[in-house]
């Protein structure tokens, strides 16, 4: 691993840093990933895995939606019920399966 410092510099209303030509060219993307914690960021190419599932605030959010279920078990719904809102609110969102 190479590790080389940088100067951060104002880009618009953001704040951006020059990547080494090195560092990039053999990545074959124009997509990269940006992982950030209070202490540190890390900048890697983005996969075919990457999903939402691979967030780590997915877990989470399962977690909080779990807990909330158990104490509001009043609010679940029959899952054919569940389906047929769920197709209703997704009716006009196109997804890669479409012949469109």
């Amino acid at each position: 691993m190479t590790l080389i410092t940088r100067k951060l510099f104002k880009h618009g209303g953001s704040q951006a840093i020059n990547l080494p030509k090195e560092f990039v060219e053999n990545l074959n993307t124009d997509e990269l990933l940006l992982e950030f914690s209070p202490n540190e960021i890390i900048i890697r190419k983005k996969s075919e895995l990457d999903t939402i599932e691979t967030d780590p605030r997915f877990a989470t959010f399962i977690q909080a939606i779990g807990v909330d279920a158990m104490k509001h078990p009043e609010k679940l719904h029959d899952l054919d019920d569940a389906w047929k809102d769920l197709d209703t609110l997704l009716k006009d969102v196109p997804y890669e399966g479409d012949d469109e």
